[in-house]
């Protein structure tokens, strides 16, 4: 059966009803609300009562058992903005299968918080195989693999993961992780944990939101507002060099890919640091922390 990935109002309100029991005419209204820029994850927020930007149990519960990310991501993915990621994306992977000298086929691919699996749909598409993890039992999650099913994939195109750290073993030559560190309460970690899960010389590629800390994105965490513009940084600590970035996307450094290298150099540094792409946002952002700190620690001393 041919894949075919919903991009319009109508082929994106009958996917969502065909694979969850939710009914036609709320569907068609969350859809339309969030085209316009309404937010069906902001509906859940409130829903759940969730404090926006700060996790706990409450938004732990949103990512369970709340519908809002699977209107968010498919009305998202249907821009063309948001294609030309994975575009982009199976353009580096194709590179790195020729290099390697193998068929797509044999390429393991983790796709890490792919939510309602469009971008494994669209890697499968092109020929890859793909193992997908979010978080199990979510509604997103059942979502992802009733699509799977749907299309007879599972066990041959695509592995559905639910144990974290089965994933920790370096076996991956692919990590694909797009607007997932944002929402994280330790994107440190997790960046080390992507460096666990990939072999020596697999590629990361990665986007992140760290600065889209705003009333449309309640989920994306106040915590990690400090991390805008570090991400090069980030992964460099943790083995992992910046080795190309997209110079089309209107939204910056989407998306990125690092290789995992056996071990860094002092050249692995320079290289980070001659690009003013890289260093002057960083440098700005560094900037713009110690100052605030400086506010900060004035007015604790004022009396």
């Amino acid at each position: 059966m041919e894949i075919h990935i919903p991009l319009s109002y109508q082929e994106i309100v009958n996917e969502i009803v065909d694979f969850t029991d939710l009914p036609r005419h709320e569907v068609e209204e969350r859809v339309w609300m969030q085209a316009l820029g309404d937010g069906s994850v902001t509906q859940d927020a409130q829903h759940f009562g969730v404090t926006p930007h700060q996790y706990d149990e409450k938004m732990e519960r949103l990512y369970r058992e709340g519908y809002g990310l699977i209107f968010e991501t498919l009305v998202f993915w249907a821009s063309a903005e948001r294609q030309l990621w994975i575009q982009q994306a199976v353009e580096r992977i194709r590179l790195y299968a020729q290099k390697s000298d193998r068929p797509f086929g044999d390429i393991a691919i983790l796709m890490l918080g792919d939510g309602c699996g469009n971008d494994s749909l669209e890697l499968i598409r092109n020929g890859f195989k793909v193992n997908y993890f979010d978080i199990p039992g979510s509604k997103t999650y059942n979502f992802a693999t009733k699509r799977f099913e749907h299309y007879g994939l599972l066990g041959n195109s695509v592995n559905i993961l639910s144990d974290y750290d089965s994933c920790l073993t370096s076996q991956y030559d692919i990590v694909l992780s797009f607007e997932v560190l944002e929402h994280l309460t330790d994107p440190v970690s997790a960046i080390r944990d992507i460096s666990s899960m990939l072999k020596n010389g697999g590629i990361a590629m990665i986007t992140e939101a760290f600065e889209a800390v705003s009333d449309n994105f309640p989920t994306h965490l106040q915590s990690n507002l400090k991390f805008a513009d570090q991400t090069p940084f980030l992964f460099l600590q943790s083995g992992m060099l910046l080795s190309w970035y997209s110079q089309k996307s209107f939204y910056k450094f989407k998306p990125m890919e690092f290789s995992k290298l056996e071990k860094l150099s002092v050249s692995d540094y320079l290289s980070l640091l001659r690009d003013p792409t890289v260093i002057k946002p960083y440098l700005n952002r560094k900037f713009s922390n110690f100052k605030l700190s400086v506010k900060r620690l004035i007015g604790f001393a004022s009396p």
